[in-house]
């Protein structure tokens, strides 16, 4: 008991101080890449046992690496891509942590361990770390030695998970608003151009935006992004007319 007593108060101060940290680094609004990149650099400074990390975000069509801190991590989050088996995978469709001890005797994913082990990644562990607007997060760790993360180091990343499931909501929330916005000024210089070119008003004009859109099966916004930089270039002709 009093061994358990020492590790908290030696570690739990440097958690606490790291996630400080991270809300440091996270109260500007930025990209989800960003934020994603400057995370894994604080999950690796205070997951005790984690050697490499990254972060794999899914969606409803597909799953990739959007952050990580070596070479090997991308190498072993796609090969669970291809085999469509691992510890990353199932913590992001299962919504839990998933903890392997020893790569070398793991049994639960026959044709990713073995060439796994092979590169070097005898312990891994799986956590979902946040779940907002459609794309779920993972955070994969990885380590050369066998039982490398213990019950604390799944409180630690237990609790960053739950720091960085609010902190990635405000994120994605500010990138799809600034999407959003872009969006919005893109179809509106694209309406004031098909405004002036065709001398009609507002409403008609979004509407031939709509009609376009409609016939080429194009997004709206591709639509007008066409537009603005075929006007720019001087090359713009009507689409609703080719051909």
């Amino acid at each position: 008991m009093s061994g358990v007593t020492a590790v908290g108060s030696d570690t739990q101060p440097d958690l606490a101080a790291a996630l400080a940290q991270a809300a440091l680094a996270l109260k500007e609004p930025e990209t989800v890449e960003q934020a994603l990149s400057r995370l894994v650099g604080v999950a690796l400074s205070i997951i005790p046992g984690a050697e490499q990390c990254g972060i794999s975000v899914a969606d409803r069509k597909s799953v990739s690496t959007m952050a990580s801190t070596d070479g090997m991590v991308d190498e072993l989050d796609q090969l669970q891509y291809r085999l469509d088996e691992g510890p990353c995978l199932d913590a992001v469709r299962h919504h839990t942590s998933v903890v392997v001890d020893d790569m070398r005797t793991e049994t639960r994913w026959p044709r990713f361990a073995p060439p796994a082990a092979e590169a070097g990644c005898i312990s891994q562990m799986g956590i979902e770390i946040f779940r907002e607007s459609g794309r779920v997060g993972g955070l994969n760790l990885y380590s050369s030695q066998p039982s490398a993360f213990d019950d604390y180091t799944r409180q630690a990343a237990t609790l960053l998970a739950i720091h960085t499931s609010v902190v990635m909501g405000k994120v994605i929330a500010v990138d799809d608003l600034h999407h959003a916005l872009q969006t919005r000024q893109m179809i509106g210089q694209a309406v004031g151009i098909v405004m002036y070119r065709y001398a009609v008003d507002e409403r008609a004009a979004f509407a031939y935006l709509t009609r376009t859109s409609q016939n080429s099966n194009v997004k709206l916004h591709d639509v007008a992004a066409h537009i603005v930089a075929a006007t720019a270039s001087g090359s713009y002709r009507d689409p609703n007319h080719d051909h």
